[in-house]
Parts: C-alpha cells; sequence; structure tokens
C-alpha cells in the first residue's frame, strides 16, 4: 500500500455487505431521476408530434406582406415558408361541391410536404394550372380517383372544373363539418379568390407560414425578423402550442406549466438527495473509529476527509450506470405502450431512443447527491480525536442530557420515544425525509385533476359520428335511429331532441333555458355527474328535469320553472343537477334536460335533432363510408373520429406521465422510509444488544423500535401534510383554477392514500430490522461496529 486510497477497495471488499445498502440507494436514485426526466422528455416529444400534426410544423405566420416581400423572406436559408391561405372556411360562403360545402385552400408545395407531411396520402401536389388535391372523405363519398375532374360551385353562379392530382388525410374540420377540402396552387386560389384591389397576401385570406430550422433561438430569429422588415407585433402571429413545447412561447399557460414543472422537479430533487443523504451519513458515521484509526498513523484531516468522499465517489462507479440503465429501459417500455395504445399519433416516437437529459440527470443527482451526503461526515470523522476514536469513544450520537419520562408510558415505549426526540437534527432531517414523499404525492396530484379537466372529449357520452339536422330543428327521422341500432358496426346509437332558447320563469325571474331529451344511455351516463336529486326521477316521471350545474345559474334542485312553448305555458319540475353535460349554450341560456316522453309532451316534437352513433371495435372506414352513403345529403353528417383520436393521445400521454410518476413517487416513499429507519436501527445495534444484556425482553424490544419509527412517522405526517397542502394550493391555483376557475378545497382522498402508504412503509420497516436484531445473539449485538 502507496497511499491511504490504497485502503478504499479493501474497505469496500470486507465491508460489501453493510454498503449493499448505500449502493442500492444510490441506484434507486439515479433510477428515479432518470426515468422522471425520461418521462417528462418522452411528454415533451410526443407532445410535440401531435402539436405538428394538430396545428402544423411552423413557428409563425405574417400577415400584411406583398408578394415581394414575401420572396425576399422565403429567400432566406435559416428558414423555410410557404404561402397557405383559405377560403370558406366556415361554410358560409357558398362555395359547393355535389351539393356539400368546399373549404378551398391555396398553398405552396412546402406547406403540404415539409409543414403537414401527415396529411399527404397518395399522388403529387399539383403542379399545372388547374391541379388540386382533396381529401379522403371527398374520394370515398364521390368515388374519385387521380386525374378525375371535379366541379366548384362558387356563389357567384360559376363553376370551376379541376383534376385530381392527389389526396390527402381529413382534418378534424372537414370529418366533423361534413365538407370536402380541396387545395390548390397559390396561383389558382388568387383567380379563384374574390379579391377587389388586392396588395397583400392577406387581401387574398392568405398568410406567410415560417418554419426556422435553428430551435433553440426561434424568439431571437422572430426578432430579428421584425426588426430588419419592419412588421408590427399585430402582423405576426404564433404557432403557440409548438413553440411553448419548444420552450419559445411567452403565452401564460406554458410559462404556469413550465413553473409547475419546475417545482415538482426541484421537489424530487430534493427527496432524492435527503434519501441519499440519509443512507450515506448513517454509514459513514457507524465507521468513526475507522477514520480516527487512520489519523493515528498519521493521515491528515484533509486525507480522512477526501478518503470519505473518494470511497462515496467508488459507489458511483455501479450504481449510477445500473440506475441510468434501468430508467432507460423503463422509457423504453413507457414508448412502447403509448405506440400501442395510439398508433396514429405515436407511431412515429422512437421505442429504443436514449434520452439524453434523462440520463445526464440521472448521472448528475447521482454524483451531486453523493457529494453532499460524504461531506458532512467526513468533516466530522476528520475532526475526531485519534486517541479517542482508537479507544472507541467515537460515537456520532448526541450525548444524553435528560431521561426518558416513565411517568405515562411504559419504559420500552419511552425509551423509543425518547431515542426519537433525542436529537432534533435528526429528527428534522428524518422528518423532512418523511415529509417531502407527501410533499411531492400532494403536488403532483394536481396533474390527474388537470388531466380531467383538459380531455373532456373522452366522456361516456362522446360519439364518434353524428347524424345533425342542418336547421339544428327536431327532423331527423327518429325511425333512422333503428336502422342504425341494427347495423353491426354500430355499438350504440341514441338520439336527442333540443328546443333552444325557451322563455322560462324561474322562482319570479325570466330566463331563458334550452330544453334537451336525453334517453337510456344518456341517463345512465348522467348518475357519475349527480350533484343532487335523483336521475332515475326524471327518467320515469313526467314533467321533471335536470339543471345542469353553472355558477350564475339560480334554478335549483325542487324548483318549477315555467317554461313558454308555442306560445304555452308549460311547467316543470327540477328532480336533479349536474355538474357538466355534452352541451355548450349561450352565455345566460341554462340547460334543462328531460326524458323523451317529457320532450315530446311539452313539445309536440317526434323526431330527432341528432343521432350520436359509438362504433364496434372492429368498424372499418368502408363501414363509415356505408352508414354516411344512408344518411343522404338531407342531414349533415359529422366524422369525430380525427377530433377523438387526438385527444385520445392526448389523454394517454397524460396518463402515463401523471399516474407513472405517482407511482415512483409511491416507491420514493416506501424505499425512503424503509431504507432510513433500517440504517437508524441499524445505527443503535450496539445500543440494543447492551439492552437486550440487562434483560429487555425481543417484545420490548420490537415495542421501542416501533415507537421511534412512529415518532419519525407522525412528525413527518404532520411537516409533510402542513408544507403538502401548501404546494396542492399553489400549484393548483396555476394549473386548474387560473384556466377553470375551480375553487381550491382540501385533497381529502390524495391526503389520505400517502398516508397509509406511509403507515404501511412504516410497518414493513420495522419487520426487518427486527428479525436481524432477533437473530444475532446479545454479544453480536454489542460488539458491532
Amino acid at each position: 500500500m502507496k497511499h491511504y486510497l490504497d485502503l478504499i477497495p479493501i474497505s469496500a471488499k470486507i465491508r460489501r455487505r453493510q454498503n449493499r445498502m448505500s449502493v442500492l440507494c444510490i441506484v434507486l436514485a439515479v433510477f428515479l431521476v432518470t426515468t422522471i426526466f425520461g418521462m417528462a422528455d418522452m411528454f415533451i416529444q410526443s407532445q410535440l408530434i401531435q402539436a405538428r400534426i394538430d396545428y402544423g410544423d411552423f413557428h409563425i405566420g405574417i400577415r400584411d406582406l406583398t408578394a415581394e416581400e414575401a420572396e425576399l423572406i422565403s429567400s432566406r436559408p435559416e428558414l423555410t415558408a410557404a404561402r397557405y391561405g383559405v377560403l370558406n372556411y366556415r361554410g358560409d360562403e357558398g362555395y359547393r361541391v355535389s351539393g356539400k360545402t368546399a373549404i378551398l385552400m391555396g398553398c405552396d408545395e412546402s406547406w403540404i410536404t415539409e409543414m403537414n407531411p401527415s396529411y399527404f396520402e397518395l399522388g403529387r401536389f399539383p403542379q399545372k394550372k388547374g391541379e388540386v388535391l382533396i381529401t379522403d372523405n371527398a374520394r370515398e363519398t364521390l368515388e374519385l380517383a387521380l386525374g378525375d375532374p371535379i366541379t366548384v360551385d362558387t356563389p357567384d353562379g360559376r363553376s370551376l372544373t379541376f383534376i385530381v392530382s392527389g389526396f390527402m388525410g381529413d382534418a378534424a374540420k372537414n370529418s366533423s363539418e361534413d365538407s370536402y377540402g380541396i387545395v390548390l396552387r397559390m396561383d389558382d386560389f388568387f383567380s379563384v379568390y374574390p379579391a377587389e384591389n388586392p396588395e397583400t397576401l392577406t387581401d387574398f385570406g392568405a398568410l406567410l407560414y415560417i418554419r426556422f430550422s435553428d430551435t433553440f433561438h426561434i424568439r431571437n430569429s422572430i426578432a430579428a425578423l421584425k426588426e430588419q422588415y419592419a412588421l408590427s407585433d399585430s402582423q405576426v402571429t404564433e404557432n403557440t402550442k409548438l413553440l411553448g413545447l419548444l420552450g419559445q412561447s411567452n403565452n401564460s399557460f406554458m410559462l404556469y406549466t413550465y413553473f409547475s414543472a419546475i417545482v415538482l422537479a426541484l421537489l424530487v430533487l430534493i427527496a432524492s438527495v435527503f434519501m441519499i443523504t440519509g443512507s450515506l451519513s448513517s454509514s459513514i458515521a457507524r465507521r468513526t473509529e475507522f477514520f480516527g484509526l487512520i489519523r493515528c498513523i498519521g493521515a491528515t484531516p484533509r486525507q480522512v476527509a477526501r478518503l470519505v468522499r473518494k470511497e462515496a465517489l467508488r459507489w458511483c462507479r455501479i450504481a449510477i450506470p445500473a440506475g441510468t440503465g434501468l430508467g432507460v429501459a423503463v422509457i423504453w417500455v413507457l414508448c412502447a405502450i403509448l405506440r400501442l395504445l395510439s398508433p396514429e399519433y405515436f407511431e412515429a416516437m422512437p421505442v429504443f431512443a436514449i434520452s439524453l437529459p434523462s440520463i445526464l440527470a440521472g448521472i448528475v443527482t447521482g454524483l451531486l447527491t453523493v457529494l453532499l451526503a460524504a461531506r458532512s461526515p467526513a468533516r466530522r470523522a476528520s475532526k475526531v480525536s485519534p486517541l479517542i476514536a482508537a479507544s472507541g469513544g467515537a460515537d456520532d450520537r448526541t450525548p444524553v442530557h435528560r431521561a426518558a419520562d416513565t411517568k405515562f408510558l411504559k419504559v420500552d415505549i419511552a425509551l423509543g420515544l425518547h431515542h426519537a426526540w433525542s436529537s432534533r437534527k435528526n429528527l428534522l432531517l428524518i422528518a423532512g425525509s418523511f415529509g417531502l414523499s407527501i410533499i411531492l404525492f400532494l403536488s403532483f396530484s394536481v396533474a390527474v385533476d388537470m388531466l380531467r379537466h383538459s380531455l373532456t372529449p373522452l366522456r361516456p357520452w362522446t360519439a364518434d359520428l353524428s347524424v345533425i339536422s342542418p336547421d339544428y330543428s327536431c327532423s331527423v327521422d327518429s325511425t333512422y335511429l333503428e336502422t342504425l341500432q341494427e347495423n353491426p358496426a354500430v355499438s350504440s346509437a341514441y338520439g336527442r331532441m333540443f328546443a333552444y332558447e325557451l322563455p322560462a320563469t324561474a322562482n319570479g325571474k325570466e330566463l331563458k333555458t334550452d330544453l334537451i331529451s336525453y334517453e337510456e344511455h344518456q341517463f345512465n351516463w348522467s348518475e357519475d355527474y349527480l350533484l343532487e336529486g335523483s336521475a332515475k326521477t326524471v327518467q320515469n316521471e313526467p314533467d321533471t328535469g335536470l339543471i345542469v350545474y353553472e355558477p350564475g345559474n339560480s334554478i335549483k334542485v325542487s324548483d318549477t320553472v315555467l317554461l313558454s312553448i308555442g306560445g304555452k305555458a308549460k311547467e316543470i319540475r327540477i328532480a336533479g343537477m349536474l355538474s357538466t353535460s355534452p352541451f355548450m349554450n349561450e352565455e345566460g341560456v341554462s340547460t334543462i334536460i328531460c326524458s323523451e316522453d317529457t320532450f315530446r309532451q311539452l313539445t309536440g316534437e317526434t323526431d330527432y335533432t341528432i343521432i350520436d352513433i359509438q362504433l364496434s371495435p372492429d368498424a372499418t372506414d368502408a363501414d363509415v363510408n356505408e352508414i354516411h352513403r344512408l344518411t343522404g345529403d338531407t342531414y349533415t353528417f359529422a366524422d369525430e373520429r380525427i377530433g377523438n383520436a387526438s385527444a385520445r393521445g392526448t389523454y394517454y400521454c397524460f396518463w402515463l406521465f401523471v399516474y407513472g410518476f405517482l407511482v415512483l413517487i409511491a416507491l420514493i416513499t416506501i424505499f425512503n422510509v424503509v431504507n432510513t429507519i433500517s440504517m437508524s436501527t441499524a445505527a443503535r445495534t450496539r445500543e440494543y444488544g447492551v439492552f437486550r444484556a440487562i434483560g429487555l425482553s425481543f417484545r420490548q424490544l420490537a415495542r421501542m423500535v416501533s415507537a421511534e419509527a412512529a415518532a419519525y412517522a407522525v412528525s413527518g405526517s404532520i411537516l409533510g401534510t402542513a408544507l403538502g397542502l401548501v404546494f396542492h394550493r399553489l400549484l393548483f391555483s396555476s394549473m386548474i383554477s387560473h384556466n377553470w376557475g375551480d375553487a381550491w378545497s382540501v385533497p381529502w382522498r390524495e391526503l389520505g392514500i400517502i398516508l397509509l402508504l406511509l403507515a404501511f412503509s412504516v410497518i414493513l420497516a420495522v419487520r426487518s430490522p427486527l428479525k436481524r436484531l432477533c437473530r444475532m445473539s446479545v454479544v453480536d449485538n454489542i460488539s458491532t461496529q
């Protein structure tokens, strides 16, 4: 041996079993941090894919540009530019194809091939005058092929004939509104657009959309572009969702989201620091005598401290690669699950991708926490007197100044509580460690509430297809519902009748209300959203209804509402209140839901306003096209599958991220509690041996250890609950109240779950040390180092 540091591999070999827990602690901490950051990276990447599909792969759009200015900007090498315009976007300008609304879009080729490549399916982008791309719903309904002509009827009586050069996928708007999308070259678009004295792109209903090649400095690029071409803020619009996910947006929602993510990340890192610090501090502190002996043979305090840090870092050679490897494997599994659950949106996500931010986060966390953990014990070891350490007098525990109070408690329980309270610094460290788990769980549970709020399309009443009355009257033949219900491709079909903005009187106040009918399926679904009253009463008793809750609504359960229908007064009694419904109403208009029999009795109508269809899992596009053909041109046929797929993709991603994170927090809680109590018990092994030597029974020893663990758990629960509620309220305000206006309330369910998990962890933690102590002889207990 030529150097003090040569003792490290010898000590590690001798104490391999004792060091195993510390190494495992580092592995788990690195694994948790790697997985957490990897999940966050996976979440962002998946949302980027979805944002590019939903909103386009561009960063900004510029309006009010002349053709010369647009050409000059497009020639810049650091960006990709494309002109894009829309005609008849709202379907109210009279452009039609075979009786259906036609939405005309003009664009450059790069808009399709680079900024929206997922839409292009077959053929080629229009290269010649008079060529167009059409959406798949037009291709299937009109049975078109490449090279076929298509005629667009204009509001001024002209008929424009184009040749189909290619097909593109349906957008959610086309599917839900039963309209056809037609893409033209910009020159053709300009010739069709009814512009008077056009000077800029905006006069043609078009903008110049730009994608920057450098995504790390988009804000600087936008500022430089504005300055060079004298662009005002009103001229530049941003793709907020995409820029927000790239960290380049000033949008308040994104800022609140990033703020919340930073808070959660800091809490996770602090929890990891506590976990590793507690383990390493206990392990190193128990070997103070060894460091004292090193001092006796000439080592300086600086060399002792260096030896401690070097030994701790040696553990990282195994722990960090193992932790990061496990984390990467879990990330791969999560990516594969995401692709399996929603292949429409996450097919492009690589399963075996390497998330560099997560790996770096795991490595940095492992090294940083180990160095921080070793710093305090190393400093203490370097200050111990060599003679005291060599004589076996070096003890890390605080000297006892007061005996345990045994007036009201049995001596074993009193000693356990006394051990916990004897060192306030140690109690605060352990209680803080336990409390952090509660803070983490309560804080991140806010994301579950956000998941419920932001993904409303995935409720049980969500329809795949809808057949809608063109003028929103009760004109959809009720016998068509029976035909649909017999179709094997249809899982369920249900109709609703609407009477809009009926004059009404309730509690002496005049108001307006929408009256809507429900049938059996919908009444069953409404049970989960019932705030008070009974949905069954409304379903079975005539002249009763459910009111949908709104903040300014004065109608309560048991009130009678007087409706004016066709000049006649009709009464309906409110028998229940729902928290939400599938309907959007005008401001100041309430929503009352009744049974079909009640609606027909009150209004005299027999047919439906809308029929919603939920498809069976094995339904194909051919089945949908057949239903569409049966519907004909009399009604509006809305295909909501694209919008639902988008919502499902977002939901699955959020679900994996949110609940995966909560599982990791639960693992942190269990392992942290087990490890902390195990290390605390191991540190007192010699002391427990002395108690056993003077006659303490195994049962009394168990009560002593349990009382000490319970003291830590109760203290940590009080501290964690107090601070956790503060963090929960802060995050709830920024993520939920700011966006949806919900008032904060104490999360009793989440609090109960984490406290029960903490109690379970304490029980689990006490069992293993007690078994180990019971297996050891009294002599082994006393002689344990």
